[in-house]
């Protein structure tokens, strides 16, 4: 049997009889209806679209998909707070973020909040299907003029680390002579 991915752990992930199941977010009826067009289209499964951030969390639990595409702004905690909390519940379901307009604190928000992927609204319907797969796959989809932040908030966060460590390590131990056996007497004496 082959590794579960999603967040069903009684099923494998899209099999040629069990299309993907997505979980859709957004708190404006036309883009709900667009998405899930789309995702059908696309030979996906949407098994529950809603409208706040609570209701997604909620039908997410309830629903247990493989991915939940989640806008980022919603009423009801949002995209970045439903995003923690489905993945402290479920942490094999995927999630994908959404966005108007994506920007440098977005795309830092969805990756420190566990997001998977992170696109704009403005995403060719066509190409929107495949980068659910490439997810639900295990790639992340995040917009490659957006990477630059994540790269640098990523080398500050280990610059930052480095120094901690650095300031609360004791002072090296001196080199000690011998085997390094601890049964061995110190050289010069008798054992």
């Amino acid at each position: 049997m082959r590794p579960v991915i999603g967040g069903r752990d009684d099923q494998e992930v899209e099999t040629p009889t069990r299309p993907l199941r997505i979980l859709i977010a957004d708190d404006h009826p036309l883009i709900r209806g667009a998405l899930r067009h789309d995702l059908e289209r696309g030979g996906l499964e949407v098994c529950a679209d809603v409208a706040t951030g609570a209701a997604a969390v909620q039908a997410a639990l309830r629903e247990r998909p493989d991915l939940c595409l989640l806008d980022i702004q919603m009423p009801q905690g949002g995209g970045i707070a439903a995003t923690m909390a489905i993945r402290r519940s479920l942490p094999g379901t995927k999630i994908v973020l959404i966005t108007a307009v994506p920007d440098e604190d977005g795309v830092l928000a969805a990756a420190r909040a566990g997001a998977d992927g992170y696109l704009p609204k403005d995403i060719d319907p066509r190409r929107l299907p495949q980068a659910i797969r490439a997810v639900a796959g295990g790639e992340t989809s995040y917009p490659r003029r957006l990477l630059w932040p994540l790269l640098r908030a990523l080398r500050q966060a280990t610059l930052a680390l480095r120094n901690l460590n650095a300031q609360s390590s004791p002072a090296p131990l001196p080199a000690c002579r011998g085997s390094g056996n601890v049964n061995e007497a110190p050289r010069g004496t008798q054992a």
